[in-house]
This record gives C-alpha cells, structure tokens and sequence, in this order.
C-alpha cells in the first residue's frame, strides 16, 4: 500500500521540481537568464510613426532631435526611463528606451515589443555599463 501511494506521488512531485525552459525570442534566441534577469541589450526595430522617428537628446519632446530613425530599422536599446508620456490612438506610454550607441531617446511607443522595461531594465537602476548607479544621467 505505502509503496504503490509513493509510486502514484512522486512522478508529479518529480515535474514540479524540474526547471522551467528559458524563455526565448522570435528569432529562438534567449533574451532572459533563466532566473528572468535584465538583458541588455535588446535588439529592437523602429515601428509606428512616421517613416522616420525622432531619437532625442533627452526623454522629452522638447528635446534637440539628435537623429532621425528610419521605421523598419533595428538598433540595440539599453535601458528605459519614465520621462514625458506621450499618448498616441489613446495609448500612453511615458517609457524612453536609450540607444546608447546614438547616444539619444526613443519612446516606447516607437520600439518593438522586445523593448520593454522588464527586458532592458531602468536607467535609474543600473549605468550603462551595469554598475549601480542611483542617477546615471542627472536629474533635470
């Protein structure tokens, strides 16, 4: 009796106990650890807007337009600071996705789903070569 209970338990305690698969991107590639950690960084492309998007010298609309981004072309983004929200089609989003490589913002808006803050991280968390930093940009 205690021996057929045991062999009915233990074979879904066994699947319990087995790690979960890594998640991966599109393309097969993993994005995450398997612990779920921030991986920078993410390769995304330019979606929505006009054929071109503004990349900014800061997380504002106001800011200097530093470069012009055309739709369809990919770039690897670092990290993402709230700053001004935008709403476009009734969708805000106040999330500016760094292209350190430009050194300029691009709003979330304006970048891939693979852009997102639970991938790339905070800016204010982390500096962009992944030391803590409590304000790697300043405060403005």
């Amino acid at each position: 009796m205690k021996l057929s209970l045991l062999l009915t338990t233990l074979p879904p305690l066994l699947t319990l106990a087995s790690p979960a698969p890594e998640p991966a991107d599109v393309d097969g590639s993993i994005s995450l650890d398997p612990r779920g950690a921030i991986s920078r960084p993410q390769y995304c492309s330019i979606v929505g807007g006009s054929s071109k998007v503004s990349c900014r010298a800061r997380w504002r609309t106001t800011s200097d337009v530093k470069h012009k981004l055309p739709r369809g072309n990919s770039y690897n983004f670092w990290c993402v600071y709230t700053g001004q929200c935008i709403t476009v089609n009734g969708a805000t989003n106040c999330g500016w996705h760094y292209l350190r490589d430009l050194d300029c913002w691009v709003n979330g808006h304006y970048t891939s789903s693979l852009c997102t803050k639970a991938r790339l991280g905070g800016c204010g968390d982390f500096d962009l070569d992944g030391e803590y930093s409590a304000r790697p940009f300043g405060k403005e």
